[in-house]
């Protein structure tokens, strides 16, 4: 037992990188990260340059948000890109996706321990979450793009499939085989993400958003303060601390620019688009964070 503590003990001080299991990665994992990057990117760029001024949104039944006007940034209503830096700035959470699934197919071939992480033991978790933000991405690029009500539905309900991955993370973490078996839990949580996702797609307009997530953002506080008592397992607590701070700070950003107090309709510096550069990069934080688990020997 001594020694177990001892090399638990001493596997909590290594290195970052082998913290977040991304030391010795080969280079098809940064070829698929970034190759998948710039498909996406290469394909904004084409629709943007074949339907810069073309209406192609034109029959479509328009969200509020085309008139009530709430984001700083110009409409350009003959465009297919309606505001222009707020569709492009989706592009942050497409490069997250693409690189977690990259990690995803890594960790598939080298299959680690539970006693490096659960998410890194678990490649399909790591995969849903990758999708997620993918859907994310696009969700919300085709919502500011388009500023119609079916592209505003798939804005949020991209919203709710990152958040209740991030919340099948939290559970599977505390559950990673279903109780009194030997049984895998994580098809059981991505059969429950993925309906979720699904039912808060199709019923968006029924509910309010942030009494859906409430209980899920609890599961995560409950996850990381157990996590900081709990024996036997260690997680790196500045990467959830550097998550609040950017969606704090992302939030805070935007709510300026609901204000009219941020910058003007034409500037390349939207707040809203700064929005969701911070919000990829906050889930990219809570991501690095599940990652960086450590457990000791059973």
């Amino acid at each position: 037992m001594a020694g177990k503590t001892q090399t638990f003990a001493m596997r909590r001080q290594l290195s970052l990188s082998h913290r977040l299991k991304l030391d010795g990665l080969p280079a098809r994992v940064h070829a698929q990260g970034l190759g998948g990057s710039i498909a996406f990117t290469a394909a904004f760029g084409f629709v943007f340059l074949l339907y810069k001024d073309v209406a192609v949104w034109d029959g479509w039944v328009e969200a509020q948000e085309f008139s009530l006007r709430d984001y700083r940034q110009r409409v350009y209503a003959d465009s297919v890109f309606r505001t222009r830096m707020n569709t492009w700035s989706n592009l942050p959470f497409i490069f997250v996706g693409c690189y977690v699934l990259a990690l995803a197919w890594f960790d598939q071939a080298r299959s680690l321990q539970l006693q490096r992480g659960y998410l890194a033991h678990t490649p399909p978790q790591s995969a849903i979450f990758g999708i997620a933000m993918i859907y994310t991405g696009l969700g919300s690029a085709l919502f500011h793009g388009a500023l119609t009500r079916f592209g505003h539905r798939c804005d949020v309900g991209a919203m709710y499939a990152a958040v209740f991955v991030l919340g099948g993370f939290c559970i599977g973490s505390w559950a990673p085989r279903v109780p009194r078996t030997r049984f895998k839990s994580w098809p059981i949580i991505l059969a429950i993400v993925i309906a979720a996702s699904i039912y808060f797609f199709v019923y968006k307009f029924d509910y309010s958003f942030g009494n859906v997530t409430r209980p899920v953002t609890w599961t995560l506080l409950a996850f990381v303060a157990v996590s900081l008592l709990q024996p036997g397992k260690s997680l790196q607590l500045r990467w959830f601390v550097a998550a609040v701070v950017m969606i704090g700070g992302g939030a805070y950003i935007r709510q300026l620019d609901i204000d009219r107090k941020f910058t003007g309709p034409d500037s390349i510096w939207q707040g809203h688009a700064i929005w969701h550069v911070m919000a990829a990069l906050y889930y990219a934080c809570l991501y690095a964070y599940f990652r960086s688990e450590e457990r000791a020997a059973d």
